[in-house]
């Protein structure tokens, strides 16, 4: 039998993993300086994993790649379901950035799946999903919980010899994220509304607004995001894509589409101290959903027909929802997000995880109609209406 170069890299990676985390190292240096397979990939996790490589050394051997093929989210969620951990997952949704402009894997990758559901068993899902997408905030608590917001700017590389003072565009994932800032936020969860409460800043307080903390800002993961895509009033396209495993769970995946004139999806973009910009956008993407369960688990969307002449003009984001305990009782709640943003020569990345989930008891204190002061701060005078 032929033994094609592909297959014969993967055998040499797997017998040098026979002898653990050092095999994994001598399999990573002999790619080191060329261009990898999306298939390579996967045998370098798949060995990983098989022999217990920590999840920080298996990261820091998949940062020394670089992909000759475009490295999909399909790929990612199953070596995430099959054991890779998170530091593994954040250095190939790097990969994914950098090879997106790459050609498509002409291999499909070795992943178990069912059949292809029957039009009426389609049909039958999306009935029940579409029911649970809409009711979703209807069965949401009163709750209260910590949202932590790591914001990066891409920093580009330079090739030699061109002009540092007038860089280029860059492409996607051409540089390397440097982290900006970390906010703290108290999140409010009361009667359906949010409400976000910055509170520290790189570890520090603050009394600064959440909404004037500059730079790109999260709001809306509580079930706003799923009624703008299944309101009947945005006519939102929907059709079944393929069968994955997210997080273990057997996942049916549909793609979706809604045009910008039918579409509630905005875009902010906050310019000078107070002055923030909106625009609608049309968005297309992927909805995953628990076939056991039918409840929504992951939503990726990307802006399109953004308005010429707004400073954005590329938005994507990727939101994870996963169960939670808030007094005894498990709910379905965001996880974790990562949100982009391009402009014609910046870059930006918000990720997002939720943390500490309780109930809002009724002692507890919210207003939603303006920030509360500092407690050392003197009240500004109230502003009477013109006459």
């Amino acid at each position: 039998m032929a033994v094609r170069n592909t297959d014969f890299s993967l055998l040499v990676c797997a017998r040098l993993l026979r002898i653990g985390v050092l095999g994994l190292a001598a399999c990573i240096m002999s790619h080191a300086g060329e261009s990898s397979l999306v298939e390579e990939l996967i045998g370098i996790v798949r060995s990983g994993i098989q022999h217990h490589t920590s999840d920080k050394s298996l990261a820091k051997s998949l940062h020394k790649l670089t992909l000759s093929q475009k490295l999909n989210l399909r790929t990612i969620e199953e070596l995430e379901s099959e054991g890779a951990g998170p530091e593994a997952v954040a250095a190939m949704d790097d990969l994914r950035d950098a090879s997106a402009r790459k050609p498509e894997s002409t291999a499909i990758p070795p992943f178990q799946s069912p059949a292809r559901p029957s039009i009426e068993e389609q049909k039958q899902f999306f009935h029940l999903f579409n029911v649970n997408a809409m009711h979703y905030t209807k069965g949401l608590p009163d709750f209260i919980c910590t949202q932590m917001v790591r914001r990066y700017q891409l920093t580009p590389i330079v090739p030699p010899g061109s002009d540092r003072r007038r860089p280029s565009t860059p492409t996607i994932g051409a540089g390397f994220w440097i982290q900006q800032d970390v906010l703290t936020v108290k999140l409010s969860y009361f009667a359906n509304r949010e409400k976000y409460e910055l509170t520290l800043v790189n570890g520090k307080k603050t009394r600064e607004t959440y909404e004037s903390s500059g730079g790109a800002i999260s709001e809306g993961d509580f079930g706003s995001t799923l009624l703008e895509i299944f309101d009947p009033a945005s006519a939102t396209k929907f059709q079944w894509d393929h069968w994955t495993h997210l997080r273990k769970r057997l996942t049916q995946v549909y793609s979706y589409r809604t045009s910008r004139d039918r579409s509630h999806y905005k875009i902010g973009m906050t310019q000078g101290a107070d002055q923030r910009r909106m625009v609608v956008a049309g968005r297309r993407g992927l909805i995953y959903a628990d076939d056991a369960t039918h409840m929504v688990m992951r939503i990726f969307g990307e802006a399109e027909s953004i308005p010429p002449g707004f400073p954005v003009t590329a938005q994507s984001s990727l939101l994870d929802y996963d169960y939670a305990t808030i007094s005894g009782q498990r709910f379905l709640l965001p996880l974790r997000a990562d949100e982009r943003m391009k402009t014609a020569r910046l870059q930006f990345k918000n990720v997002v995880e939720f943390h500490d989930y309780r109930k809002f008891t009724g002692e507890s204190t919210i207003s939603f109609d303006a920030p509360e002061p500092a407690p050392d701060a003197t009240p500004a005078p109230e502003k009477k209406p013109p006459q």
